[in-house]
């Protein structure tokens, strides 16, 4: 194989973004290649790229967690891969070589006592450009707490997703999961209802179940500006450091499981048809809610035990 020296890394990151981008990628670790690029050119200028230097610049931040550092040597690795391609003698960094990038950080599963002080709080949020603007977010942090789906679903609902006959709502079909028909608690139809009409009396036009004091469809930017305001004070119980609307979802789901772990009944057929409601695609996504719980986990790990060892017993 040819060997071939580039005078500049930076000049190689280009290209390679460049490469990438022509293939129809789309690109977001673009600044920190060359981040890494500038480093390299002071450290490895003319020199083909090693392990051990791009693991002193994915560590380079005291500040930075383990995770952190393990992303920032996964996006080495692709433009690695690139540089080997060109020469031989450059070293591609092994994906585990100082810890997995993936970690699921620990939500804040959200109590009663917050949920209604944030539900309180909504009826306080200005009205001076809608009257409407507190009744949305009372009725949509509410629907988050006793549906659990997910934030991005709630501002997608169309007014034709709501079937009050039914006492269902139509989940559509998004990146991560299959549309989906969700029965909803009386309680919730009466909540929605009412919403309804106090939202088509302002904006009779609106195709969207959920608008803004304009009468346009809610925004995911927006309203977590919103939940912020609305959770100001509460401290959170997370690795994050903040409370998210999607912590709503991880509470929904954290509960039913840890609930259902200590009744008698088989957990897997409660955990099956969680699965389907969530929208999940893979068990192991709903799996991941009982971590958050190490009561709910305890529990879950004793049913598993018994039914292990009376399956053993059976043989």
């Amino acid at each position: 194989m040819a060997k071939v020296r580039f005078r500049s890394k930076s000049v190689l990151v280009r290209r390679y973004l460049a490469y990438r981008r022509s293939l129809g990628y789309r690109l977001n670790g673009g600044e920190l290649l060359l981040d890494f690029a500038r480093f390299a050119d002071v450290g490895a200028r003319n020199r083909p790229l090693t392990n051990a230097l791009a693991v002193q610049w994915a560590t380079a931040s005291a500040s930075a967690n383990p995770h952190t550092c393990a992303q920032r040597l996964s996006k080495v690795r692709g433009f690695a891969k690139y540089c080997a391609s060109l020469d031989s003698r450059n070293q591609v960094p092994d994906s585990s070589l100082i810890g997995f990038e993936f970690h699921r950080r620990r939500p804040h599963l959200i109590s009663a006592n917050e949920l209604a002080l944030i539900l309180q709080r909504t009826k306080r949020l200005e009205t001076v450009r809608s009257s409407l603007h507190p009744l949305t977010y009372f009725t949509f942090i509410g629907l988050l707490a006793v549906t659990g789906v997910r934030p991005g679903e709630a501002i997608r609902l169309r007014t034709i997703d709501f079937d009050v006959v039914r006492h269902t709502l139509r989940i559509q079909r998004c990146k991560f999961s299959p549309e989906r028909v969700l029965p909803i608690h009386a309680t919730v139809v009466s909540a929605l209802q009412r919403y309804s009409e106090a939202r088509r009396k302002l904006f009779p036009d609106a195709e969207r179940l959920f608008v803004n004091v304009a009468g346009h469809p809610l925004s995911a930017r927006r309203t977590e500006k919103v939940f912020k305001h609305l959770v100001r004070g509460i401290a959170p119980r997370s690795e994050r450091g903040s409370i998210r609307l999607l912590d709503f979802r991880h509470t929904f789901a954290s509960r039913r499981i840890s609930e259902w772990s200590r009744r008698k009944q088989p957990l897997a057929h409660h955990l099956l048809l969680l699965a389907r409601y969530l929208g999940h695609r893979t068990f192991n996504s709903t799996w991941w809610y009982v971590t958050s719980d190490p009561i709910a986990l305890r529990h879950a790990c004793d049913r598993f035990r018994d039914f292990y060892a009376q399956a053993q017993a059976a043989r």
